[in-house]
């Protein structure tokens, strides 16, 4: 008879190359293992980090992504500085194809009108350079979930992927489900405000969940820190518990594997 593995918790967003986590990773990462968190997705938001994340990966038992975030494209809206930044960016994935798990982070940001025909150029193209490199996409939609989607399903998104840091309505989620998307769960939840966020996640199928904490940002309701870290991913979960049906123990297996499934990673049906 085999014994059944126990699952840690996976962060399937977390930017652990900033402040405060950076530069004292090594400790960090040993907290974060002892208190159950044990696997851990770091996106990058754009050139300036993309070699940062090539060399924690080198030295530390994470996952990365590579990509542009809607966030830090560039301010002039220049096309030929961000047609240049992602053919640099396909390179590095290219080149570390082994290293790297996902393309992202990447996507649209409502909060920013201005810049968000500028953002979908980039996205477009994001998403097709991820197709080219058979990668899953870590999305950023921000109030413009609808047309995300549309992106998504135009240029035919064909390794799924999550959607970070998911608030919306339950059509809205299914929308992402039906295109092959896990849906990012974090401290958006433990807000009673967010109503209806939290009745959507109670009614979607268990295998579209993943979580995540997108440290050292996206605070939980009443957090006792002045940045969120890994380790509220616990109190993430517990609220999720609340709203769930299927016992905990059943939740946490799934969740692992969700997160495995979404990044394609070797055994994930082990």
């Amino acid at each position: 008879m085999t014994n059944k593995i126990e699952r840690g918790f996976f962060d399937s967003h977390c930017h652990l190359d900033f402040a405060p986590f950076g530069a004292s990773l090594d400790t960090h990462l040993a907290a974060f293992h002892k208190a159950g968190i044990r696997d851990f997705l770091i996106p990058s938001v754009g050139p300036d980090n993309w070699q940062t994340l090539l060399a924690i990966k080198a030295q530390q038992p994470v996952y990365i992504a590579l990509g542009y975030h809607p966030c830090f494209l560039p301010d002039d809206h220049n096309q030929t500085a961000l047609e240049l930044a992602l053919e640099d960016c396909a390179l590095l994935v290219a080149e570390q194809r082994h290293q790297v798990s996902a393309w992202g982070e990447c996507g649209l940001d409502g909060r920013f009108k201005e810049s968000l025909d500028f953002q979908e150029l980039a996205f477009r193209r994001q998403v097709s350079l991820a197709n080219t490199h058979q990668l899953p996409i870590i999305v950023h939609s921000v109030r413009e979930h609808d047309r995300c989607a549309k992106v998504l399903r135009q240029q035919q998104a064909a390794y799924g992927g999550i959607i970070h840091a998911f608030s919306g309505s339950y059509q809205q989620a299914a929308r992402f489900v039906d295109l092959g998307f896990k849906l990012g769960i974090g401290g958006t939840i433990t807000w009673p405000r967010s109503e209806k966020t939290r009745k959507a996640i109670k009614r979607l199928p268990l295998d579209a969940l993943v979580l995540e904490t997108d440290a050292p940002d996206m605070p939980l309701y009443q957090m006792e820190t002045d940045h969120n870290t890994p380790l509220n991913l616990p109190q993430i979960f517990q609220i999720l518990c609340e709203l769930r049906d299927e016992p905990a123990e059943q939740l946490k297996e799934a969740l692992w594997c969700n997160t495995q499934n979404a990044l394609r990673l070797v055994g994930a049906s082990d």
